[in-house]
């Protein structure tokens, strides 16, 4: 992830630029490291509609980045309970920083059985951390195990393919410095809702990505 590191280190200096996300063997596609460091509209209001009327709130953000999530939880909830999940070392060691009072962990597996949260992230294509269809089903599973009742998740996800879920292998790259490869996996709505039912959620609501028609967020609850 060092390639990821520096990226959003140049944002932060001048501005935005760019990077090449490819499928390992496939196609490649420009990104905006811009959609890394800053919410966008639909996100902050399906956050904002989560802690409305909350004062305290226990909150896990998984795969969390920057912490662009988690600081506007903090910025409303100045009590909230937050908990960090990101693989990188150096984004872990930021965010530690950036999000006062923080636990950090490196996976999401090295959660604690007894952990409970009111409100769970898995925003910016998040779903696709866990990887494989098994994978992702057995991580979905915990995650209802996890949380409180009345609780929340924001799960984004998207499909380029027919298929209802479908991996792939990913290589990131920076300025001649190369990520990966990695595994991300890709759901449909239809997958997502059907999962998320099959472990105990119930689906709130379905919201379009604003950066692409092909990507959604979805909301659901434990009850």
């Amino acid at each position: 992830m060092q390639a990821v590191v520096t990226e959003l280190n140049q944002c932060h200096r001048i501005g935005d630029v760019q990077f090449c996300m490819r499928i390992v063997g496939g196609p490649e596609i420009e990104c905006s490291c811009r959609d890394f460091l800053h919410l966008r509209p639909e996100e902050e209001a399906l956050l904002r509609g989560c802690l409305d009327g909350l004062r305290i709130v226990r909150t896990l953000d998984i795969g969390c980045g920057i912490g662009r999530h988690s600081a506007l939880v903090q910025s409303l909830v100045p009590h909230a309970a937050i908990t960090l999940v990101e693989s990188d070392k150096q984004l872990r060691d930021y965010c530690a920083e950036r999000i006062a009072g923080a636990r950090v962990f490196e996976h999401f597996d090295d959660l604690p059985a007894d952990s409970r949260f009111d409100l769970a992230i898995l925003m910016g294509n998040g779903l696709g951390i866990f990887g494989t269809e098994d994978a992702t089903l057995q991580a979905l599973q915990r995650l209802h195990g996890l949380m409180a009742p009345e609780g929340s998740v924001l799960i984004e996800s998207g499909s380029f393919t027919q298929d209802d879920f479908s991996s792939a292998r990913h290589e990131i790259e920076y300025d001649g410095a190369v990520d990966g490869p990695f595994t991300w996996g890709y759901a449909t709505r239809r997958w997502l809702q059907r999962s998320l039912d099959a472990v105990g959620f119930t689906g709130i609501s379905v919201t379009p990505s604003n950066h692409s028609g092909t990507f959604y967020i979805c909301h659901a609850k434990k009850l």
